[in-house]
């Protein structure tokens, strides 16, 4: 942890400056806590759908949260905001590689010393973590696999992005490669052992464990036995669903073609066929953990979270396939708590940002939280009005894809499976206000940093898919005020 009073600098030029204090709150038992993690799961387009244990058993049993969101819409900047409660402009992780800070040096130095994991370590939480952690995990340059970064106690470690199979694993610092054993299978293994221990050795020290399986990232790879079950599946056709006319959105939405071609919309719903199967696995790891903390007679003093780095587009707007962009499909997540005190099939309103899992988890583990970006959600509020900041700096190549006619290096993730629309460029670069008051207000205000000065707002209670830009119709005082919140 970092020590009292520190103020780090990060190369590109961001200031942090913060006190931490840990106060025991109560001397009674603590509860344990699970956090399942998933990669890239959706829940606009009905990513939720084939995890019926996990709607069951956590869900059903708690709350489901609907306005939940990644305020940062891609794997390794997300994934740093859920470790320090921080937004991307605090943390400094801009991108999926190491030279936008992901699992760099400075991150290892700093930040990853005073995660969640570390304050309730330093609390007498037995910890465990298995597997996706950031992208750039595991890289040589920075310490390997032999790197286990501090606060856990057990380390199951996926060495760079989500697979499912032929991975390594760091295993409390010691690599073991795994060629044929399904990914998701094998972290309910390595955490049903986790629990046997905690009833045999545990004590009175209660428990954190963070389950963080690949599904359903790209390459959307089912485990054998449900191959196929979902063949039948296509993503919704809604409105914003292949949308020929994207005049009013980012340069980088209107790249050509629009619509895509017959060829392109078979392989989405490929896709979202097989990213449902993979949940299948999700469903049943999910399942495996309620019931053995169940049966050692656990789960009645366990708080289980459920949720997603962030969301997902399947032919949105006519994009192929991604994440990172402002719209809803990719910032919202799924969100589902039960817990000591959380009534049972419970619906909240309230906006939840992933950003709040820190001072969460420092709540429950009966202590309070160093300041950040988020808040504690429990008490879980039916409504609540907020303002949330929403942020993205976007990634350029290191080298030109030959298969695509772009020599710009500034754009980035281009394919001819894509038809060659890229999913990133370096002026994808947004910074967002998202303001909901129930129950008549929600809305979103974007502004891009191009040579456009591009803006983008939408009323989401009226126009839920983001179909109408109202930017253009907004007078320079509105303009003004909204951009003085956004350089705050």
């Amino acid at each position: 942890m970092s020590e009292p009073g520190i103020v780090m600098e990060r190369s590109v030029g961001y200031l942090l400056s913060f006190v931490v204090v840990l106060i025991s709150c109560s001397t009674a038992k603590r509860s344990n806590i699970v956090l399942f993690l998933t990669d890239d799961q959706d829940v606009t387009l009905g990513g939720i759908t084939p995890l019926r244990s996990t709607i069951e058993l956590v869900a059903n049993e708690g709350v489901t949260v609907v306005n939940a969101f990644a305020t940062t819409p891609i794997c390794c900047p997300s994934r740093s905001s859920i470790l320090t409660g921080l937004y991307q402009r605090n943390h400094g992780v801009f991108n999926n590689s190491l030279d936008g800070g992901c699992s760099d040096s400075v991150w290892q130095q700093n930040l990853e010393r005073d995660t969640f994991a570390v304050a309730l370590k330093k609390a007498n939480y037995t910890t465990f973590y298995a597997g996706k952690y950031l992208n750039k995990y595991g890289e040589a340059s920075v310490g390997g696999p032999q790197h286990v970064p501090p606060g856990w106690d057990d380390w199951v470690g996926l060495v760079g992005n989500s697979r499912y199979y032929n991975y390594t694993l760091s295993i409390n610092g010691t690599p073991f490669h795994h060629k044929d054993q399904y990914l998701t299978n094998v972290l309910s293994s390595y955490a049903l052992d986790f629990l046997d221990r905690q009833t045999l050795y545990g004590g009175d020290s209660p428990f954190l464990m963070v389950i963080a399986p690949p599904a359903p990232h790209q390459p959307f790879t089912p485990e054998p036995k449900y191959k196929g079950v979902f063949r039948q599946k296509a993503v919704p056709r809604e409105p914003h669903f292949n949308r020929a006319n994207n005049s009013d959105k980012h340069w980088l939405v209107r790249m050509q073609p629009s619509p895509l071609p017959l060829k392109t919309i078979a392989l989405l719903d490929h896709f979202y066929a097989s990213r449902w199967e993979t949940l299948l696995s999700v469903d049943d790891l999910v399942k495996e953990v309620v019931e053995k903390l169940r049966s050692v007679a656990l789960l009645d003093e366990t708080y289980i979270i459920f949720t997603s780095d962030n969301g997902f587009h399947l032919g949105q707007f006519s994009m192929p396939w991604d994440k990172r962009q402002p719209y809803e499909f990719d910032t919202r997540v799924p969100f589902m708590m039960r817990g000591p005190g959380i009534g049972k099939k419970s619906l909240s309103k309230s906006p939840v940002a992933l950003v709040d899992i820190f001072p969460t988890l420092l709540q429950i583990a009966g202590l309070e939280s160093r300041p950040t970006d988020g808040r504690s959600i429990i008490p879980i509020a039916p409504t609540g009005n907020r303002t949330l900041i929403f942020e993205y700096k976007g990634e350029g190549s290191f080298q030109v894809d030959h298969s695509c006619p772009w020599d710009d290096l500034n754009l980035s993730h281009c394919s001819a499976e894509a038809c060659c629309k890229c999913q990133d460029v370096t002026n994808n670069t947004y910074s967002c206000i998202r303001s909901i008051a129930d129950p008549w207000v929600d809305f979103l205000y974007c502004r891009f940093e191009d040579n456009e000065s591009w803006g983008e707002v939408y009323n989401m209670t009226e126009d839920p898919y983001q179909l109408n830009n109202l930017y253009p119709l907004m007078d320079s005082r509105e303009k003004q005020y909204y951009d003085s919140l956004l350089s705050q």
